[in-house]
């Protein structure tokens, strides 16, 4: 999209506001996804297929019939091992700078495939794994767009904290914020910020909980930030990443 013209959100609405959880923990099937269909608002889960679910996928099926996303995470959640200090967790077998474009290809069709299985649905978006958004090394490093282009809907991508406009819409590329271990006093400011630009924020969120992930947002804060989307829903269009891509495609 090259026009500067304002988004246009449905029934009036001024901005919308994309929640993503990452990695397929149990707290987002046992209390996340219930909680959020109980306020009519749907989220996006990013699913990593090799660890997330394939030990218990009826829970994943369930928080797809609730109306949520089941966006692609990958299959084994490769990163770039760079620094190496810094991703000393990584396997290097899951080295993005060693994956060649076919490679990144079959794993991401392949997972697709794996929640085709759960959804039914054939139009999904992608999380890049650690906000990277490129392959390869030296002169054989390749940026991920036209790759999620041929494959996705859309893909949530750096990490840029930045709210989304017309002039900075790059659907293979969504710019987004992290909620993790952030207040919901320290949100809002950017959410009313969206309402103004009539913009659409994306936030990433990994557990929900002190314990359900390294990284997480505290239940009260996150609980906090749910019932301002229900109660603004006027205002704001809270949507899957798939939803809010689509309807923006169509309505250019």
């Amino acid at each position: 999209m090259t026009s500067h013209t304002p988004f246009t959100w449905p029934d009036g609405q001024q901005c919308a506001v994309s929640l993503t959880y990452d990695d397929a923990i149990p707290v987002h099937y046992e209390r996340v996804a219930p909680l959020l269909t109980e306020k009519g608002l749907t989220a996006t889960f990013y699913i990593c297929a090799h660890g997330g679910f394939t030990s218990n996928p009826a829970p994943w099926k369930q928080v797809a019939a609730q109306g949520h996303e089941l966006g692609n995470h990958s299959l084994f959640h490769p990163c770039r091992r760079e620094p190496e200090e810094n991703y000393s967790w990584l396997s290097p077998h899951y080295d993005l700078c060693d994956y060649s474009s076919q490679r990144w290809t079959d794993e991401m069709r392949v997972a697709s495939c794996l929640l085709n299985q759960l959804d039914g649905e054939t139009d999904r978006t992608f999380g890049n794994t650690c906000c990277h958004t490129s392959i390869g090394r030296g002169n054989k490093k390749k940026d991920l767009s036209e790759l999620i282009d041929n494959m996705f809907v859309a893909a949530r991508g750096p990490l840029t904290h930045e709210i989304v406009t017309p002039q900075t819409l790059s659907f293979p590329a969504l710019g987004h914020f992290s909620g993790d271990r952030k207040t919901f006093g320290e949100m809002q400011p950017d959410i009313e910020r969206a309402i103004n630009m009539k913009g659409w924020m994306i936030l990433m969120f990994h557990g929900v909980g002190e314990g359900t992930h390294g990284h997480y947002i505290e239940t009260e804060e996150h609980t906090k930030l749910l019932n301002y989307l229900e109660e603004k829903s006027k205002d704001i269009w809270t949507a899957s990443l798939v939803k809010v891509a689509k309807h923006l495609k169509n309505n250019p």
